[in-house]
């Protein structure tokens, strides 16, 4: 036992710099010390979401960039798909300048473009309107016209090639009760294109139907109806609400449009197989046959090139002048 005499001899003598530390100091001392790099919910959230994303980012690379960027490649080169590649330069893109039958794809399939989604959307826009007023059965006839769009390209173009047959349905029911013959709708240079057109047309109809719709839905109810109470006719209405409300709309489908158009490939090569004599023959079956049939793989890719450039420029010209619509 120590005297208290001694014990508080001994805390006197106690050095005088002895740093002072506060209760919560030392109970920081005492509790485990916290990792500096501990992740936050947000942050946590951030890397499981790229978790997620990176397969589908890696599949989009092997599939989409991959391909394209190979392609670029290939266009440099002369290449028949079964030898290896030997580098030729321009050689692919001046041969296809004075290509005739290049020429013949490309215009068939600006002549495709302009036949089918032109009225196309001129029609789905009217049907979208009609469907979307307070008509009895409306969802039935929305059903009705979108029935064609979830089937496949194939299919269709199989049932409208016997539609289309001499003695299929379209002559049988259209023509024959008005005393018109049956007509080669498939073999004839003139009416290929229009039959491949007329079943273009009844399969995409319903899409750009739906599109048109749910633009629709977004006009404002409370403009249309100051403006009939203001004395406007269905119309004016139309012209001055409906169609500026429904630009951004009229911008997707209309690029949309034109990239499915330009690489159409399934009706002409299931129908037609590009004939006769090049009639439905456009740039991406060229490109498949240059490639798979004759073996010119280069080429192809040369062609493939330039359909990328044609649609890219169609679609940053569609963007400027809606920009430049929007401005004004």
């Amino acid at each position: 036992m120590i005297p208290d005499g001694d014990r508080l001899e001994r805390m006197d003598t106690t050095p005088s710099n002895t740093p002072y530390l506060s209760p919560d100091t030392l109970q920081g001392l005492t509790e485990p010390r916290r990792s500096r790099f501990k992740l936050t919910h947000e942050k946590r959230r951030s890397l499981w979401g790229l978790a997620f994303a990176i397969p589908a980012m890696v599949f989009f690379a092997l599939f989409a960039v991959y391909p394209i960027l190979r392609t670029f490649y290939l266009s440099f080169f002369e290449y028949s798909v079964v030898d290896p590649p030997v580098y030729t330069g321009l050689d692919n893109y001046q041969s296809i300048i004075g290509d005739k039958r290049f020429n013949t794809s490309l215009l068939n399939t600006f002549k495709y473009v302009a036949f089918t989604y032109i009225p196309v959307l001129i029609l789905a826009l009217l049907l979208a309107l009609a469907l979307n007023t307070k008509i009895k059965g409306r969802g039935i006839f929305r059903t009705i016209y979108f029935v064609p769009v979830v089937m496949s390209w194939v299919v269709v173009s199989v049932i409208w090639k016997l539609i289309f047959h001499r003695n299929g349905l379209f002559n049988s029911t259209f023509l024959h009760p008005f005393g018109v013959g049956p007509k080669n709708w498939l073999t004839d240079l003139s009416l290929a294109p229009d039959a491949i057109v007329i079943m273009s047309v009844w399969k995409e109809l319903g899409f750009f139907m739906v599109i048109f719709l749910a633009g629709l839905q977004n006009v404002r109810g409370d403009l249309i109806e100051a403006a009939k109470v203001d004395g406007a006719s269905p119309l004016q209405v139309f012209r001055s609400i409906t169609l500026p409300l429904l630009q951004p709309t009229i911008l997707f489908t209309t690029v949309i449009a034109m990239i499915t158009g330009l690489q159409v490939f399934i009706p002409q090569f299931v129908m037609t197989k590009g004939g006769p004599v090049d009639a439905t023959l456009v740039l991406t079956l060229n490109i498949y046959q240059t490639a798979f049939v004759f073996l010119d793989g280069g080429k192809a890719a040369a062609m493939s090139v330039v359909l990328f450039c044609i649609i890219a420029a169609i679609t940053l010209m569609q963007f400027w002048l809606y920009r430049s619509s929007a401005y004004d």
